[in-house]
C-alpha cells in the first residue's frame, strides 16, 4: 500500500511525495492449538517439532535456517523459515527475524539451522551468529530459549552444552 501526501506548501512544488506505508496484522493459527505445540520445555522436544516442520528431503541437501516463536509458557505462536542456503552456509537477516518474533508477539524464541555434511559441531560463524542474535533480542526483550542445529539423526543444543 502507498500513500500519497501533499506538502505542497513545505516544498513550495506541485509534485505528490510517495512513501511506503506498512501494515501488520496478528492471526493466531488454529493448528497452533494443537498438543504438540504446547510446553516445549526442553531440546529434545523442540528438536522434534523442528522435524515435523522442516523439508525433511532438504536436510541433507542445503542449510536453511527457521525461527521457532514461544509464549510465555512456551507454547509455540509461530514459526518461519528465514533463509535457504547452499551446502554449507546460510545467511540470515536479523532484522526480518525479529520482525517475525515481534510480529507473533513472542517473549522467547528458538532458532534452528541444519548441517547437510551431518556434523554436529557449531562453526564459529554459527557462535558469532548466536551472539549477534541474543544480543538484538536482548534489546528487543525477546530471550533466546536455543539455537539447534540438525542433522539426519541427530542435534546440538547450543543451550544444553552450555553456549547459551
Amino acid at each position: 500500500m502507498q500513500t500519497f501526501l501533499d506538502f505542497k506548501e513545505l516544498l513550495e512544488t506541485n509534485e505528490n511525495i510517495i512513501v511506503n506505508e506498512l501494515s501488520l496484522s496478528y492471526k493466531r493459527a488454529i493448528e497452533l492449538n494443537d498438543h504438540q505445540f504446547k510446553m516445549l520445555n526442553s531440546s529434545t522436544k523442540v528438536s522434534n517439532l523442528l522435524r515435523e516442520i522442516w523439508e525433511t528431503n532438504q536436510i541433507e541437501v542445503r542449510e536453511s535456517f527457521y525461527l521457532l516463536c514461544f509464549s510465555s509458557g512456551l507454547d509455540l505462536v509461530g514459526y518461519q523459515k528465514i533463509s535457504e542456503g547452499g551446502l554449507d552456509a546460510v545467511i540470515v537477516d536479523i532484522r526480518l527475524l525479529f520482525s517475525i518474533a515481534l510480529l507473533s508477539r513472542a517473549t522467547s524464541i528458538v532458532v534452528a539451522h541444519n548441517h547437510p555434511s551431518g556434523t554436529l559441531k557449531p562453526s564459529e560463524a554459527d557462535k558469532i551468529l548466536t551472539q549477534r542474535i541474543v544480543q538484538a533480542g536482548e534489546l528487543l526483550s525477546v530471550n533466546v530459549n536455543d539455537h539447534i542445529i540438525l542433522t539426519n539423526t541427530s542435534y546440538y543444543s547450543f543451550r544444553d552444552e552450555g553456549l547459551l
